[in-house]
């Protein structure tokens, strides 16, 4: 096309030429004709040059929208492809995953008893799905763990079995509602998150109670006061009345300033027909009936944390103390064993690659102060008074590497001043 439009210019331009010397009075001669003719030439071979680069411009400007058109098909097909797999119940979209995975070893030596000494490697393996209704008024969730038995106070899994599968329990099961035209309300039911204020002198960590719970709190600027209750069912038994517990708490929030926050709570718990229908004495004295000698468990908890700022660190330090006022147990070295208490201190914060964080905690816990199935379990449960070290480091933002020191002994008994030294190193990964 393009040399055929060349051809045609240059027949135009050698006619007018032509046209031109007939009309002309003098007859030009040969030498002028020449230097006309080579003229045009160059005229011609330029204009077919900015021919030729327009025409390529005009094939890149196809080639770029041709281009733009392909992607537009590939978007649009992925789109097709995306709304065909989201044919799915509401129900199941927009779910969170959580859970995290721990690495152990553990190492405890035993003074003064013919106890083996033990080396232990271990996990923990949780995972849990939430997901929220009713612009996040409403939350429904659950959480899988791992755990060598249905002990409520470890998700831990030792290492044995000759390479045995190992099993895997409901760890949480609970549904949360917070309305929003009662702010500050909160009530759930189900296997939860433990909701009281408290610390391991009265609750293990890995202890998720099963019942329903409400609370309210109202702020009032740097006043937050809170109270809640809650009915949680320990043992449902046909022939006999079932072991039940209930929880009453008040306390309050206090911003003294921007870096020191107070909490303090007062709770009272009432466990019913616990001393015939308990899970394990853990510490806690047994009559030769096979009960607990305390008779029944009415415990007053007083609960105090403080977070703060000093030398530009994150604090928090705690003081907790518990009272059995329902222990009737007047056996020798267990009368008036009815009183616990436990203060601890930690330094840093673990959230982010770089961070640290180191504790202290002393707790002294007699025979029958609080039940020993849901206390601490590292420390020893109920009967023990002793020490506690322990650090973290972030590895990074999801994972850290920590480790804990504990040395423990018996408050009264026949193992008296025999001390148990435990180790703990942990990998952390959080997801």
């Amino acid at each position: 096309m393009r040399e055929f439009i060349v051809r045609i210019a240059v027949g135009v331009l050698l006619l007018g030429i032509v046209a031109a010397v007939a009309k002309s009075d003098p007859p030009p001669n040969s030498q002028d004709i020449q230097t006309t003719i080579k003229a045009l030439k160059m005229r011609l071979k330029d204009q077919e040059r900015r021919l030729a680069e327009l025409e390529s411009a005009r094939n890149t400007q196809l080639s770029e929208q041709a281009r733009k058109e392909a992607i537009r098909e590939v978007i649009k097909e992925m789109n097709v492809d995306a709304d065909k797999r989201s044919v799915l119940p509401k129900c199941l979209e927009d779910l969170k995953f959580f859970g995290d995975l721990r690495l152990r070893y553990q190492g405890q030596c035993f003074s003064g008893r013919n106890r083996k000494h033990r080396n232990r490697a271990r996990f923990r393996l949780r995972f849990g799905i939430k997901k929220y209704w009713l612009d996040k008024q409403m939350e429904v969730g659950f959480r899988l763990a791992s755990g060598s038995n249905d002990d409520p106070t470890s998700t831990n899994q030792t290492f044995d079995g000759h390479f045995s599968e190992k099993p895997v329990w409901i760890d949480l099961a609970y549904a949360k509602y917070s309305p929003n035209w009662l702010k500050g309300f909160t009530i759930i039911g189900g296997k939860m998150k433990n909701p009281f204020v408290h610390t391991d002198l009265v609750w293990d960590s890995d202890v998720n109670p099963e019942g329903v719970w409400g609370q309210y709190k109202h702020n009032f600027g740097a006043l937050e006061p809170f109270v809640g209750t809650g009915y949680f069912i320990l043992d449902e038994v046909n022939r006999s009345h079932d072991t039940i517990m209930v929880g009453y708490q008040a306390g309050l929030n206090w911003k003294i300033t921007k870096d020191v926050k107070w909490t303090c709570a007062a709770t009272y718990y009432d466990f019913d027909h616990f001393d015939t229908s308990y899970r394990r004495a853990n510490g806690n004295d047994v009559n030769n009936d096979g009960d607990l000698a305390a008779g029944q468990f009415h415990m007053f908890n007083l609960t105090n944390k403080v977070g703060f700022k000093a030398l530009g660190l994150p604090m928090n330090a705690y003081f907790d103390w518990v009272h059995n006022c329902g222990d009737k147990d007047n056996t020798d070295d267990y009368d008036n064993q009815s009183d616990g208490y436990a203060i601890g201190l930690k330094v840093g914060k673990n959230k982010k690659k770089g961070d640290w964080s180191a504790g202290y905690k002393y707790a002294y816990i007699e025979a029958n102060a609080t039940p020993g199935a849901i206390n601490d379990s590292d420390f020893g449960h109920s009967n023990r008074k002793g020490h506690t070290w322990g650090a973290k480091y972030n590895l990074t933002d999801s994972l850290t590497l920590g480790g804990k020191v504990l040395w423990t002994e018996p408050v009264t008994g026949d193992d008296q001043n025999e001390r148990d030294t435990t180790v703990q190193a942990d990998l952390i990964w959080k997801f």
